[in-house]
């Protein structure tokens, strides 16, 4: 099943009709006919606390849809302390290693993110993210 990892930034984007993102993130969630968008908690929650609550509502709210993936992260702690520690150097955060392991887990690479240090992170075997728009 085809899918795509969304990152805080497209959240953010997808539901701040101001932010500079925006027309281009919702032209994507508005073309992407098939399969799931994937995320995670640490992204939702890190989604939340930089947006007010009635946008950080709307996240929720688009999480809890049918096409919505939020594997459980808790699962694989373990190897979000090993990615965060490996790419200490740019640093990487809780979300964004959470959604290397999902990628990991799920065998998804295609990523809407507006966070460009997903083009220097890798999975376990070494397969690199796809940024699926140039933003």
């Amino acid at each position: 099943m085809r899918g795509v990892l969304v990152d805080t930034g497209a959240l953010i984007a997808l539901v701040r009709a101001r932010d500079k993102h925006h027309a281009l993130v919702a032209a994507f969630f508005g073309d992407f006919l098939f399969g799931d968008f994937i995320t995670t908690l640490p992204v939702l929650t890190e989604a939340m606390h930089l947006l007010p609550p009635q946008l950080g509502a709307a996240v929720i709210e688009l999480a809890r849809g049918p096409r919505w993936r939020v594997p459980d992260a808790a699962k694989g702690l373990g190897r979000v302390a090993e990615l965060m520690r490996k790419y200490a150097d740019r640093p990487m955060d809780f979300a964004d290693a959470s959604l290397v392991w999902a990628a990991e887990e799920t065998g998804v690479r295609d990523i809407l993110t507006t966070d460009r240090d997903f083009e220097i992170y890798r999975t376990r075997t070494q397969e690199r993210l796809q940024l699926v728009l140039a933003l």
